[in-house]
């Protein structure tokens, strides 16, 4: 959807340029820029909007586009999740549903900020959060009525169980999408770590230069006193 809005855009300011260029000219002449002012305001609009999303982002316009769709839907879900909070009936179901929505939003604000990452967890947008959503809403469901039918209670609670296991398949997503910055975090408390140890081996080499200057003062001072009374 974005994307097709993005060739209207495009057309559309082609086509104002062009008109403005045609405006210049009379006759055959008129068309002539016309067809000319077009093709290079699209080609120019096109090269441009290529080169920021390439620079920004890492890639191209139409994987740019088809992620922004991706994480358009992922947000409706996300707010269809949101929105169980008030159907909740139980405790348990509403920490699970905590979970849930956590591990959701910070997996889509991480691709949202970072869209190249998109690539690295395609599986939570093409099957993980339908079926999150799925199930949250017919645990919802189950869990708003006075269930008194044995295979009534089995489904809540196989369908509760099966929330569970895809909390923890939220979680690896997370980690994976995370990966990076975790490894880069390593590296950087580890640099950190070596800094700080080598600045705690200078200041224990200068308190003990220091230390032995004071011991070598009190001696000298010492001493000449000495030699003072003997005189």
């Amino acid at each position: 959807m974005r994307y097709s809005l993005y060739w209207l855009r495009r057309a559309a300011v082609s086509l104002g340029a062009a008109l403005l260029l045609a405006a210049l000219f009379d006759g055959l002449l008129a068309y002539g820029a016309f067809a000319a002012g077009f093709a290079v305001a699209f080609m120019l609009y096109t090269n441009f909007s290529n080169r920021r999303i390439q620079k920004k982002y890492g890639l191209n316009r139409g994987e740019y586009y088809y992620i922004l769709d991706q994480l358009k839907e992922a947000k409706e879900k996300l707010s269809r999740l949101q929105h169980l909070f008030l159907k909740v009936r139980s405790l348990r179901s509403l920490k699970q549903m905590i979970e849930l929505n956590s591990l959701v939003k910070r997996i889509y604000s991480v691709v949202k900020k970072e869209p190249k990452r998109f690539y690295e967890i395609e599986p939570f947008f093409y099957s993980h959060l339908d079926s999150v959503v799925a199930l949250a809403e017919k645990s919802s469901l189950l869990t708003s009525k006075k269930i008194k039918d044995p295979e009534m209670k089995k489904s809540l609670l196989e369908t509760t169980e099966t929330l569970g296991d895809l909390s923890k398949t939220l979680e690896a997503d997370l980690r994976q999408v995370l990966a990076r910055d975790i490894e880069h975090l390593t590296i950087e408390l580890d640099v950190a770590r070596q800094q700080t140890s080598r600045t705690r081996q200078l200041i224990d080499t200068e308190t003990v230069k220091e230390g032995e200057k004071e011991d070598e003062q009190r001696i000298t001072t010492t001493t000449g006193t000495r030699y003072g009374r003997k005189k």
